[in-house]
């Protein structure tokens, strides 16, 4: 049973390594991101990338980000 045990912790470390490599693309891609400059010229392409790699995470992790807007608004308060 050990070599089972062995394996089985090699599958979860192999998953969440995964997980965290993903998370730290995304990181860095956000990071990255030219917030300042409105003329950038991949501005939707990166934004794809980006929306893209933040639906692989939430796969990798198995939740359903929720974006749901009311008719108020955003629901964010300051």
């Amino acid at each position: 049973m050990a070599g089972t045990q062995d394996m089985f912790d090699a599958i979860v470390m192999a998953d969440e390594s995964k997980k965290m490599k993903v998370l730290e693309s995304l990181i860095g891609m956000i990071q990255k991101f030219p917030y300042d400059d409105p003329t950038y010229d991949k501005l939707h392409e990166d934004l794809d990338r980006i929306r893209g790699k933040f639906k692989q995470l939430c796969s990798l992790l198995n939740v359903q980000p929720d974006f749901k807007i009311s008719a108020e608004g955003s629901g964010l308060a300051f």
